[in-house]
């Protein structure tokens, strides 16, 4: 069985469509923001801990070391890889972008998929998020 993976920007969300994916998909998040701060209190990694509960973990592995600027440089793609299959559940690795192009979620998805990874990005303000891909 391959392994599911999806990815999605938070940005611009609202975190009870975030919740209603997760629970649709019986997923977990995995925050692959270098650091998990935000401006926003909703978004900080304890407040999202504290919602969302064991369906989240902060996996810097997967965070780019260069999010200030500069090329995209995962920390660690192979720790990151091993977790997501280590999971036992669907993934779906949230950053903060909207702009999946832009993203470095962008360049790991394509590694996950060279690595025989089923990846695909979501939008959770999508009326029925098994149904709606961006890809």
């Amino acid at each position: 069985m391959t392994q599911k993976v999806y990815t999605m920007g938070y940005g611009g969300q609202k975190l009870p469509l975030v919740q209603k994916a997760v629970a649709e998909l019986g997923a977990v998040i995995f925050d692959i923001r270098y650091s998990p701060r935000s401006r926003n209190p909703t978004w900080n990694g304890a407040n999202l801990r504290r919602v969302l509960g064991a369906r989240y973990r902060h996996v810097k592995a997967f965070g780019n070391r260069n999010y200030k600027g500069g090329p995209v440089e995962i920390v660690d793609y192979e720790a990151g890889k091993k977790a997501v299959e280590q999971c036992g559940r669907p993934v779906i690795l949230m950053c903060v972008c909207r702009d999946y192009q832009r993203c470095h979620r962008r360049n790991i998805a394509e590694q996950l998929r060279a690595d025989g990874f089923e990846v695909e990005e979501l939008d959770p303000s999508a009326p029925a998020i098994t149904q709606q891909r961006l890809f």
